[in-house]
Parts: C-alpha cells; structure tokens; sequence
C-alpha cells in the first residue's frame, strides 16, 4: 500500500511539471508571434485579465489601495486581490500561486518548494453591487492565508481561473516576496551629461550586504530598476562598478538614467451629479453612464509645475457610499488630446495603472479628422485616475512619454530598485532586497 502511494505521489509531481513547462513554453516569449501567445485562453505571466467583462481589478496591502504588490518574506504581510465580474452571473473562480525567475519565467522549483498549504484555492468572499446602473459581482481574496502561505522570495504570479479548469484563464497578477538581506542606498541627481540635465533623472546607489554570503556579485546579482511601476522603460543588468568588501557602486553616468517626464494628469468622478476636475459633462441612457472630459492639450515645450497626485495610480471611490467595492459605478469615460495632424510611424495610448501600465487596444487613441484631435473611451469604475499619454512607436516596445507630456527634472516619481540573487546551491533567484524612494526624498 505505501509503495503504491509512492507511485501515486511521483506521477501526480510529474504532471504538475509537465503542465508547468507547458504553460512556460506557450506563455512567455513576449516576441513571438503565433496566434497562441496572443489567444486570451493561454496564461501569461504579466498583469492581465482575459475576460472582457474582468473589470477594475485591484492589488494592494490592506488599507492601503496605492501601496502596490510587495510582501515581506516571513512577515505578516498581506496583499488583497479584488476584481467585477459585469455579467452579475456569480462564478466558481479558483486560484493558484506561480514562483518566476527574475525575467518573469516560471522557475524550475515545485509547488511543494515555495508553498505551504493548499495549490488551488476557491475564492468564496464575493458580493453583488447595490444601486448601480452597471450591475456587477465583486470578488476578493486576501492572501497569504490560512490555505495558502509563500516559504521562498523572488517574483510570483497569481492565476485566477474559473471551474478548477486552468486552461480558463481570468485575469493574472504579478506580485513579489522580499528579503531583507541587503541595504540598498539610493541618490537621485540630475543627468551626469551636460545635455539631459534639464530632463533626466540619474539614480545612482550602494548596495551593502553583512551576513549574507553573496558569491561573485558580478554574475550572480541582479538589478532591476522601475519608474512608477512602469515595465516598459525598465532598466535591468547593471553591474556594479566598484566592489570593496561587501559594498558594491553603482554609480553610471549614462545606464541608470530615467526621463523625469511630467506630473501626470488626473479627473475624478465620485458623483455623477456635479463636474469634478477636468469633467467636462456627464450623461446616461437606460444602460451606460457617459462621462466626458475635457479637451487636453500636449505639453512637450510647456513649463514645469508642480501638482499633487497619484504618479499613475487610481483609487476606486465614490461619494455618499458606504463601500465603494460595491456602490461604485462605471462609466464610459471619453478622452479628447488636441492635436493638429495624425502622428505618423506610430500610436498614442491612454497610459497608467488604468491601462495596466500596458498598451493595450482599449486604451488606444483614433485621430478625429474633422474635430482636430485624438479621442478614445475607457470603461471605469468610479474613483479617482491618472494618466499620461504615450506615444508607442511601431516596431518599439518602450514608449515615449514626453513625446506628449513633455520632460523636466523636477517631475515627481516613485522609484524601485530589486535586487535578484542567483544562488549557485539553489535552484530559484532569491529577491534579496527591495527599496521602494520618491525622487522628492532622495536629491
């Protein structure tokens, strides 16, 4: 009897890395272009939902809706996934956790390795909206919990799919596991050449690690540097230039610089019964609330100011509601950018959280021949928004914010710097340090 649960345990492993190396194989190349990558039934290790009726998803620390996807290894940390379903049909949605290398690839280690509890968790924490035009089900998982908890740092995945059937997918979620094993000490400044001062930002930095053995740093550590979030424009790869002891310079004059691109612009509608910033009207009919917004200007050769927002966030929210997960409404939220031609050799998206901090087909703008501008509509839930507008060059993957925006060093940004180790006796990179700065707090 023991050997034939043996045999049973073995086969059931062998399966799950089967179907692990298979969704690695048709999920991962971002660059290839089969039909298949692009099939919204195959899970892709980024942020996306795959259902056009997966709306206003949300990943955040309890309590805190901007404070992003970071957990700290063997803390008390706790992340909140929400998501509307807008048929108001109620689902069984599952979910499952998924460890990747640095490069967002699922890694070689078993489920066994990185969890303790239960693979596949049911999402039983689900509501109905109440008063609202768009009739919706708003679903929530708090995690790690009791089902489920993460035993190992680095980068991670959460897969929702539907009827226990992993080939249904949902929507998906990056999110990353901390150490604490290394100070990472940042300096922003302006552009070490002469040229970019005026615009770019340079993010110099110390790492120092004690009693973490890190062997050979030059190969085995790896950087990652992000502007508010944003995958595009990421910088990743640098190697320290000086090494002495344990303390490691990262101090470039080219590689590690940033546009400081512009303050993001922002509109809000919690109350459909009075204009709020940039709303220019609003309307309905029997199904849909209409929300206009005023015409935006471009302001690449625009002087810099200062404003207070999000840098690119959202916040669901709504006035005179007792809970904006479920009295909160959507609306068709119609976007104007004055401008006098068509851009050419590329296009101009509405970009943010809203968009995934993605260029996605939604958010893409058409040029309106007779009025003169570019215009776009996105379907949100009420709240508070930011946005910039991005042109993304065809044939490119990064994108060109000041192209639009404009770019100034003064610009307000969130930075964050990862540090990967690559163990040589493992078999996964360790996340072994996080620093998490504003450029307003590091000059």
């Amino acid at each position: 009897m023991k050997s034939v649960l043996i045999i049973v345990l073995a086969l059931i492993c062998i399966e799950g890395v089967s179907q692990k190396k298979e969704r690695k194989k048709n999920a991962t190349n971002e660059n290839d272009p089969s039909e298949l990558y692009f099939d919204n039934t195959t899970m892709r290790y980024e942020d996306r939902e795959y259902k056009d009726y997966i709306k206003s998803v949300t990943f955040y620390q309890p309590g805190n809706p901007i404070s992003g996807n970071l957990l700290a290894l063997n803390s008390n940390d706790r992340l909140v996934l929400g998501f509307d379903d807008l048929t108001g049909e109620m689902k069984d949605y599952n979910y499952t956790v998924v460890h990747c290398n640095s490069s967002w690839e699922p890694s070689d280690m078993m489920e066994t390795e990185y969890l303790d509890g239960f693979y596949d968790n049911y999402i039983s924490n689900y509501a109905y909206s109440f008063n609202t035009l768009q009739k919706y089900i708003h679903y929530e998982v708090v995690f790690p919990n009791e089902d489920v908890n993460i035993t190992k740092s680095g980068n991670y995945l959460i897969y929702v799919f539907e009827d226990n059937d992993q080939d249904n997918p949902i929507l998906t979620r990056r999110f990353m596991v901390s150490e604490n094993g290394i100070v990472i000490e940042p300096t922003l400044k302006p552009a070490s050449k002469i040229i970019d001062r005026d615009f770019r930002q340079e993010i110099d930095f110390n790492l120092t690690y004690g009693a973490l053995n890190v062997i050979n740093p030059i190969t085995n550590l790896k950087i990652v540097l992000q502007q508010n979030g944003r995958i595009d424009n990421q910088i990743s790869d640098l190697k320290p230039l000086f090494i002495k002891n344990n303390e490691l310079t990262y101090d470039y004059d080219e590689q590690n610089v940033f546009d400081g691109n512009n303050e993001f612009r922002s509109f809000h509608f919690k109350n459909f019964n009075y204009q709020s910033i940039n709303v220019q009207r609003y309307s309905k009919n029997d199904t849909t609330n209409f929300v206009d917004l005023k015409m935006d200007l471009k302001r690449t050769y625009s002087n810099y100011y200062s404003v207070r927002e999000l840098n690119g966030k959202y916040v669901v929210d709504c006035e005179n509601c007792s809970d904006p997960d479920l009295d909160a409404d959507y609306g068709l939220v119609h976007f104007k950018l004055k401008y006098p031609e068509p851009v050419e050799g590329g296009d101009l998206f509405i970009f943010g959280a809203l968009s995934n901090w993605q260029f996605k087909n939604e958010c893409k703008l058409v040029y309106n021949e007779e009025g003169r501008y570019y215009e776009g509509n996105v379907y949100l839930k009420q709240g508070y928004y930011n946005y910039h507008y991005v042109l993304l060059k065809d044939n490119e993957s990064k994108g060109s914010v000041s192209f639009i925006e404009g770019s100034h060093f003064e610009t307000e940004n969130d930075y964050t710097i990862f540090v990967y180790y690559n163990d040589p006796t493992e078999r996964y990179e360790r996340l072994i340090g996080v620093r998490l700065f504003n450029s307003l707090n590091t000059r």
